[in-house]
């Protein structure tokens, strides 16, 4: 049978007492964010990514659209167990009703085609000029030339047509 010295005991149990002092003792105050802001951090950040890989991409001798293929052949934009045009379109209105002014309308819809328009609350971003040195033409360009790969792999041709501060969409099945 083991014994455990008093030394040893005590040891332990210090360690114990002082790491748990340490845990409730804390100089910063965590707030407890509301959900409409988390949104807004998240969807910022995803787009400042999208920025960030199109810089590194032209500083490396390549183009927006170089990076849009990337991603586009590395992403999907429905589940692999759903790639009716229904589900392009759910994902759609999430990505762009996540930002606080985003509005999305599904215009049409039937099995094999859907009529949508957007508006362009990423916009806002670029007001100042480029971000990273990545102009508002280029940030569309892969943010929806990917989309127009990633829905051909489906077999969903992706339009669109930019109009003033909207987005006119036209998705039509082909297979």
């Amino acid at each position: 049978m083991k014994t455990f010295s008093l030394t040893t005991i005590a040891a332990v149990y210090l360690f114990l007492c002082t790491n748990g002092t340490q845990a409730q003792i804390t100089q910063t105050q965590l707030p407890n964010l509301p959900i409409e802001s988390k949104l807004d951090w998240a969807t910022w950040r995803t787009d400042i990514y999208i920025c960030t890989g199109i810089a590194f991409a032209k500083s490396i001798g390549l183009t927006a659209n170089d990076f849009a293929v990337f991603v586009g052949n590395k992403h999907s934009i429905t589940s692999p167990d759903d790639t009716t045009i229904s589900a392009v379109v759910k994902t759609l209105n999430m990505l762009f009703t996540t930002y606080p002014k985003g509005k999305f309308e599904l215009l049409t819809e039937s099995n094999l085609s859907a009529t949508l328009k957007w508006n362009r609350p990423y916009s806002a971003y670029f007001e100042n000029g480029p971000v990273f040195g990545v102009s508002l033409e280029e940030f569309e360009s892969v943010l929806y030339g990917h989309a127009i790969i990633m829905t051909k792999r489906i077999g969903i041709d992706f339009k669109y047509d930019i109009k003033g501060d909207t987005i006119f969409c036209t998705l039509k099945r082909y297979r």
